[in-house]
This record gives structure tokens, sequence and C-alpha cells, in this order.
């Protein structure tokens, strides 16, 4: 008798434990999927937050969630939000293994007005099937990533009471953060734009205001957040140059300049007093690099058995992800957008 209530205690504590399950619907004749976490105080009849977390180019939805955040269901229970990690499209090179991305409608061009968003020496990154293969400096999917994230948050509020919609990225995530807030600022209260500024001239702003956070770390080669010139000889916009613009088409009146107490000590720029009640805000952190903040190495280029769909024996160079705990790097993130 004993043992069985051990073992039905330890099934359950199971369930509770693990509240993420995997969803899929075809999208554009393709099987896409996502990551769903309910947070353990889910009410069913309750209006509740939904915050969609996009990965980095090459990683997962798992990884996402486990590694690059270190932990970001932790964050769902804490702010008692759903969170839904989406699936960019991917594929095996032979060369590079595994590659996913998010179309962000910079990354799959290669030319805005009369310049390229690379340079001649530029490194060549594996093309997408559906991608035109003369433009040289695509390295994204060419596929439709905004109508894919716009049918995940549908079918989510078709099944839950969704209160205000929240969308954070990391890199190539953090780009289609921004690029998705510029097409649907109408559903959307607030993105989080992490290491992910848009490439040289595509840079967007929504027609309606929309809360707006953009870190950078001072370090980072990958996607830089001043030189526009990234180590690999792709063009990025100035962090600051889209901060303000942001801010000028909000009509934002107030700016508060800070350093925030965190073990990095962070630069602070927030402008209030916008168009709509929303504020803007960058974030420069002198210390690091292309990380999620509170985050010590570049992870996330892994998944786990949670995505059943992602067919992991079929990925090359995809390992196993590992637990990694963010101590406060997502406070750090979501206090300035959830209100």
């Amino acid at each position: 008798m004993k043992f069985f209530l051990l073992v039905f205690t330890l099934f359950v504590q199971s369930l509770l434990a693990d509240n993420m399950k995997e969803l899929s619907f075809v999208y554009d004749n393709i099987n896409r999927h996502y990551l769903l976490n309910l947070p353990d105080t889910h009410i069913k009849d309750k209006p509740i937050n939904l915050v969609i977390g996009l990965h980095g180019y090459g990683g997962t939805a798992s990884g996402f969630e486990k590694e690059t955040t270190g932990g970001f269901n932790k964050s769902s229970n804490k702010y008692n939000f759903i969170a839904a990690y989406p699936q960019g499209t991917y594929f095996n090179d032979a060369d590079a293994g595994f590659v996913s991305s998010w179309n962000d409608l910079a990354g799959s061009e290669s030319i805005q007005g009369n310049s390229e968003i690379c340079l001649a020496t530029a490194s060549v990154y594996p093309k997408y099937a559906n991608c035109d293969p003369s433009k040289r400096c695509a390295w994204t999917s060419c596929g439709d990533d905004l109508g894919f994230i716009m049918s995940v948050i549908n079918e989510i509020k078709n099944n839950y009471l969704i209160d205000k919609v929240y969308i954070v990225g990391m890199s190539n995530g953090g780009m289609m953060a921004q690029a998705f807030a510029c097409k649907y600022p109408d559903i959307i209260s607030g993105i989080i734009n992490v290491v992910g500024m848009q490439h040289y001239g595509f840079s967007c702003t929504p027609d309606k205001p929309v809360n707006f956070v953009i870190y950078g770390g001072l370090k980072d080669t990958t996607v830089p957040p001043l030189k526009i010139e990234a180590s690999d000889g792709y063009l990025y916009e100035p962090l600051m140059k889209t901060f303000n613009q942001w801010s000028n088409s909000f009509n934002c009146k107030n700016l508060l300049e800070e350093i925030t107490e965190t073990s990095d000590d962070i630069q602070n720029y927030t402008f209030t007093d916008c168009d709509g009640g929303v504020n803007v805000t960058a974030l420069l952190n002198p210390l690091r690099a292309h990380l999620w903040p509170g985050i010590t190495n570049s992870v996330g280029f892994c998944s786990t058995k949670a995505q059943i769909n992602l067919n992991l024996d079929k990925q090359k160079n995809l390992p196993d992800c590992v637990d990694i705990n963010n101590s406060w790097g997502n406070d750090y993130l979501l206090e300035k957008i959830l209100k």
C-alpha cells in the first residue's frame, strides 16, 4: 500500500511539474508545431496573458525554453502567463547540420534600396529551398512565418481566455518579434528584442504604439548593437537609432537614463509619456556579448523530447538540452513590459 501511494504521488508530481505540451497544425502546406506551457496557477475561465518566445538562428523551441533563457517556464509560473514557443522552419545542411530560422522580411532579402545587407566578403550561409538562390545575402527562411505566428496566437485564443499578448525573442527571434509588432500592432501589447537588431535599412516601426524593449551586449560581434558591420560581414541597424525611431514615432516626451543595479550594471534608457501610454526602452550591457541576460554561455542549440515533431533522430548536430538556471535575466526583462 505504501509503495502504491509513493508511485501515485510521484506520478502526480510529474504531471504538475510538466505542464508543457506540443501542438501542431498544417500552415502553408507545411507541418508546423509549437510548445505550450500553462502556469501552475492557471484558472480556466479567468483572463490570462500570453507570451510568445522565439528562438534564434539554429535554435529550437525547447532549446529557447530550457537553455537560451535558463528556464522560461519558471517565469510562466512566477508571473502567471501562458508561454508558447513556436518552432521555426528547419532543414539539415550537409556541412552546417541543423539549420532553423525565422523570416523577419529582412534576413530573407539581399538588397534594400541600392545597398546589400552584407559585404562582398561576407560569410555564406545555407540557403532554404524556398528562397531565391540569386539573393546572395539571404540567410533565413523565405516562408510566411509572420502568418504562422499569427495562427499560433489565434489557435491559443480559441482555446483560452487571453488578455494581453507579448512576444520575446532572441537574435533572429528578436528580429522576428520586432517585425511582428510592425505588422500586427493591434494585437500586441509589448515586445522584447534581445540581441536582434534588424538588418541595415530594414528596421521597422509600427504605425500604432507598442511597448518596446530592445537589448544589446556591447561585446556582441554577431549582431553588434552600435557598430553596423558584424564579424561575418553582415550589416545591422544601430540599437540606439532604432530606439530613437520608435520613441519619435510614438511622440515620447520624458527620457530616463540610469544604470540598472544588476550583476552587469546595464545602461537603461527609457522613454515614457508616449502615445498610448507605452514605454520605449533601450538596454546596453557593457559586459556581455550575443547572449540572453543572466546567461554566461551561448546556448539553445539543442532540443528535448518535448518536441516530438522535430524527429530528433534525423537531425544533425542537435544535442539534448541541459537544465540552466537564470537567476535574474528573465525577471529583469519581463518586469519592463508586464504591467
